[in-house]
């Protein structure tokens, strides 16, 4: 009999351990590759599809914007991000404490 040593994950354990197909298991064995197949999806990135510039200018005045709120409000604030015709409107809407 083999002894597992103490304070080893499960893939610890189980290294080098290869099950063989039986009757039993074999049924299962197509599930197990389409789950592996979704855990592979890798999440989108978040990321702005703006240019350097134009990035750079959006995250000044969001500083400056938030900056005014803290002092203002003090606290913290959220965002509430709406879109009119051609324009994206940021505005930071103060958190109300209880």
């Amino acid at each position: 009999m083999v002894k597992i040593k103490k304070g080893l994950s499960d893939a610890d354990m189980l290294k080098g351990f290869n099950e063989n197909i039986t009757f039993e298991n074999g049924m299962y064995a197509e599930e197990k590759v389409q789950q592996s197949k979704i855990k592979s999806k890798v999440p989108a990135k978040k990321e702005l599809l703006l240019p350097g510039e134009a990035q750079e200018r959006l995250n000044r005045f969001l500083l400056e914007i938030s900056m005014e709120c803290l002092q203002k409000n003090h606290g913290s604030c959220t965002w509430k991000v709406t879109r009119e015709n051609d324009q994206i409107i940021i505005k930071p809407v103060p958190l109300v404490k209880k």
